[in-house]
């Protein structure tokens, strides 16, 4: 990600809808579903500018690696986490060293996404809980994908197949950012009915304050229904995965 990218993220992240959303999304999952007991030993896998892990503040000893050093560096602005520089594909980590394994955003952009979910797989313990969130459909690739530099989006089925042949089992598996939907698909068909579309820019706009609360309110209702419901339809797929504990 370009630099200017990671400085737009910082900027918004703490308060901007799409970021708030899934990091409330993020650690609600991770109540629900991490094995006691607590507090838990958590790793960012691909932490970029910090967001995420300072949602995570309370839940336990938290860790963030990042393939970029100025992520890195926008981390340290934030908090006293520890911090690794390398990539999610050959993590700098002992075998089965967390309990908790959080990569929202991240495999888009990575070249060998089977080796960095094995990695991964291999950093958590026995019994641990990988939370993993990708953009979702090839059909809504636009510029905001080019500008961020993915390399692809995913279906829920090839998703599913890339978290299980690390070895995971799958407790969770759903669509999400479904409410806000329409308004996203609103905002880009404007933009290639405008001819504005293809100019590799990201969907990182200043909203007014009412709509960003609006917004946070759909993700909000959203988040308090994907512990138990799957949602059908979504800009995002979200896993919950566990690790096997023992020969089974």
């Amino acid at each position: 990600m370009q630099v200017a990218e990671l400085e737009e993220m910082y900027r918004l992240e703490d308060t901007y809808w799409w970021f708030v959303g899934r990091r409330r999304m993020v650690r609600r999952l991770i109540r629900k579903y991490a094995a006691r007991p607590w507090p838990l030993k958590i790793l960012d896998a691909g932490c970029g500018t910090g967001g995420t892990l300072g949602a995570l503040e309370g839940l336990g000893d938290l860790w963030g690696c990042d393939v970029s050093e100025e992520a890195l560096d926008m981390c340290r602005l934030r908090g006293e986490w520890s911090l690794c520089c390398c990539s999610v594909e050959d993590m700098q980590f002992d075998d089965e060293s967390f309990d908790v394994v959080v990569t929202a955003d991240v495999l888009e952009h990575v070249e060998d996404d089977v080796r960095a979910v094995g990695e991964m797989a291999r950093v958590l313990r026995p019994g641990g809980l990988l939370v993993a969130a990708v953009p979702a459909h090839m059909y809504l690739w636009s510029e905001h994908d080019e500008a961020l530099e993915h390399l692809r989006r995913y279906e829920r089925r090839g998703f599913r197949e890339l978290v299980k042949g690390a070895g995971l089992e799958m407790t969770k598996l759903t669509e999400a950012v479904m409410l806000a939907l329409p308004a996203v698909l609103l905002y880009r068909g404007f933009r290639r009915i405008t001819g504005r579309q293809g100019r590799r820019r990201t969907s990182l706009v200043c909203l007014p304050g009412p709509l960003n609360r609006l917004l946070i309110w759909l993700l909000d209702i959203e988040n308090a229904l994907i512990p138990y419901v799957s949602l059908p339809l979504g800009t995002s797929l979200v896993a919950a995965a566990v690790k096997p504990v023992g020969d089974e």
